[in-house]
Parts: structure tokens; sequence; C-alpha cells
């Protein structure tokens, strides 16, 4: 739910989509009844227990976002820490897998990069924060945080990635065909295809050689990278002009890595993404199976315990001058889901389960990125929170 183009109240109320006929929208006294009855509100850093029990009763707790809001990374990390006690241990993040070992090694204070800190952008404050929670704890009660996306051109694409290699590349006996491998031209998607899939075999066919020399974790580490970038290449090429398509294959390759972080692990996980990501099921007129679909629907190592919660700002405050860019109360009709929420409590953190009926009746008017749909909001998320005040971070 990322907040880009924003409506006034005139121009959201124009573009209403129902997302089924049937009947009409439920009324805003029914609606609020059932916010102020079943919402749990807080203030961080306390997170009330009745929200953490409901969290850990799930094997899997995917929590959608709207990107670079400070606030949401501080509330992820208080409930991370939080469900620490409850036997969770591994944070999974939609960040580029070119840094996955970068990530592993910084929160376990490895100190093989210790000039590395992660991105400030994709939420580098929150890993610090697990960091040093991990440096309280003995070492075999860390929290893992793992990386699930594609090397995406946002994170720097094919340059990155090879950066990120050539920095692992540094902490192994002898480089290998890795070696071999960073004298590449790297140039084009056909140039990149080709030298990875040279790559690739290289590692197959050396494989008892290169685990003798490197050690399992960092061969398996490395073929991972190599075949993740494989897959990243086409989503790359393609999302300028087929990015339906490009869509479809990054999502493809996020449940894939999902399911290995969470296939025989045997402590809970959060898995933070994107609001799109996370959803149960299609809400924004698409056909996309997203990660959290699969997760709680078809996902043999989520073993089908699967909470999902979607997380949005009322307000947003954008640039050094702490202008609003966002404002609930602008763009929503007096009987949207969030805006209830946020009047209720216009201070606090609301933590809403959708366990109402009328949450799956299709007559909930609920705001994204100013378009007003009417619909179930259960069908997508099991959970809404709304947080009263978020700053976005600058993408830079």
């Amino acid at each position: 739910m990322g907040i880009s183009r924003l409506a006034t109240v005139s121009t959201a109320l124009a573009v209403v989509v129902t997302c089924c006929s049937g009947p009409t929208e439920v009324s805003m006294t029914d609606l609020a009844r059932v916010v102020a009855r079943d919402g749990v509100p807080f203030v961080l850093p306390s997170i009330p227990s009745t929200i953490l029990d409901r969290l850990s009763a799930h094997r899997v707790v995917v929590v959608g976002e709207t990107h670079l809001l400070r606030e949401h990374r501080e509330m992820m990390a208080e409930l991370v820490r939080e469900l620490h006690a409850r036997g969770f241990r591994q944070l999974v993040l939609e960040w580029p897998h070119m840094v996955d070992w970068l990530l592993a090694d910084f929160v376990h204070d490895g100190q093989l990069e210790p000039g590395w800190q992660p991105s400030v952008v994709l939420g580098g404050d929150m890993i610090t924060a697990i960091r040093d929670f991990n440096r309280s704890l003995p070492e075999a009660e860390h929290i893992d945080v793992r990386a699930i996306d594609v090397n995406l051109q946002d994170y720097g694409g094919a340059r990155e990635f090879r950066l990120a290699l050539r920095a692992l590349s540094r902490h192994l006996p002898s480089p290998g065909p890795v070696g071999a491998f960073l004298q590449g031209t790297y140039a084009t998607p056909e140039a990149q295809a080709e030298e990875l899939v040279t790559l690739r075999d290289e590692l197959e066919a050396s494989q008892s050689e290169l685990v003798a020399a490197w050690g399992a974790y960092w061969y398996e580490t490395v073929s991972e990278m190599v075949e993740v970038e494989r897959a990243s290449v086409p989503v790359r090429a393609m999302r300028q002009d087929h990015y339906d398509l490009s869509v479809r294959l990054r999502e493809n390759v996020m449940k894939r890595l999902a399911d290995l972080r969470l296939e025989g692990y045997g402590h809970g996980t959060v898995i933070n993404v994107g609001s799109n990501h996370a959803q149960k099921d299609y809400l924004l007129g698409t056909s996309q199976e997203w990660l959290g679909d699969y997760l709680v629907h078809q996902s043999t190592a989520a073993q089908g315990s699967v909470i999902v919660l979607g997380v949005t700002p009322a307000r947003v405050v954008s640039g050094s001058g702490g202008a609003t860019t966002y404002d609930i109360l602008d763009t929503s009709p007096d009987n949207e889901l969030f805006r209830l929420m946020y009047e209720t409590w216009s201070d606090q953190i609301v933590f809403l389960p959708l366990d109402d009926p009328v949450f799956g009746s299709e007559r909930v008017p609920l705001n994204f990125e100013g378009t007003i749909y009417v619909c179930a909001p259960e069908r997508h998320y099991d959970v809404l929170v709304v947080l009263p005040l978020a700053h976005r971070v600058p993408f830079t």
C-alpha cells in the first residue's frame, strides 16, 4: 500500500471500485461499533500480550507494509523482539537477495565487512536494532535476518550484484570459478544470462573440491546467489515493457526463497514485505497470486499456520520541512475503515482483527492509495493495523 499519487475526498469518492455486486456499504455506525469493540490500541515500545498471543499462535506472521515509513520499522523491530520470547527466531525481508549473506553476518556480529551498514532506505535502523538485541542473547538464541527479493535495478541491479559477489569472494580461501566470472563483461541481459550459466556449471562440476576448500555454507551461499541472480536477469529486462510478467516472475522467486527459509525451520518466522506481496488474495484488480496467498493456501513449508497483517499510515510526513503529504481524513469518506480506526484512537497504533462477519461481507469501504475499494477485507488480511503518524524516509 505504498502511497504515491494522492486524491482529495472528492476525487477519491469519484473513484470507487466495488469488488463484486451485492448489498450496499456497511453503515458508519455499524462499522464504528465493531472497530471500537475489537480494536486493540497501543503505544510503542509496549505491545499488548493479547496481540502477541494471537500472532504467536501461528508459525508464520506475514506483515504487509507501506514502504519507507520509519514508524513501521520501529514497530517491526519491537514486534520481533517481543515475539522472540514466544519462540520466533527469524525475520524474512523484501530485500535484494545479493545482501542476504551480509545481513546474516551483520546481525550476528561476524564483522566480515565491518564497514558495511544496512541501507537506511530499506530499513537499516530496524536491522541495527535486531543486531543490538542479538548482542544481549546467547548465540543459540539469536534472530536470523534473511533476504528474499530478486536483485532489481532499484537496488543497483547487475552492478551491485557483482560488487556483493566480489566482496564475498574476498572471504573465500580461493575465489575458484567466481574469480573468472568477475573478470567478465556482464553488460547486457544476454551476456549476464550466459555468464551466470557458465558460473553455475563450473560450480556444480567442482562441487566436491569447492566444498572442501570453502566449506558447505559458503558453497551453498554462492550457489544460491547465482541462481537468484539468474532469475533476476529476466525480471529486470522485462520490467519496462512487460511489467505484469516481470511481477509474476519476481513473485515466484520470492515464494521459492520464502519456502527455503521455512523448510525444516523449527522456530517462528516473521515475514515483512510490501502490502501487495502480503495479501492473501488479490485486491488491486490483478490476477497475481501474491506471496501471502501462496503461503496461506499452497506452501507446505508454512504448514498452513500463517497470519497476515496489513499495515497502513493515517498520516504521512515527508521532507526535512515536515510537510504532511498524506492525510487519511482528506482521502476517505466518513465510513472508510482505516479512517474509523484512526478517528477512534487518533494518537495510538490500532490493531484490528478481522473476525467479525462484516469484514467478509464485501460491504466495507477500504482506502488503498486514494482509491476506495468496497470489498471484504478479511479476504486479503487477517488483521489491519493503522499507524497514526509516519515519517517517510527519502528514497535516495
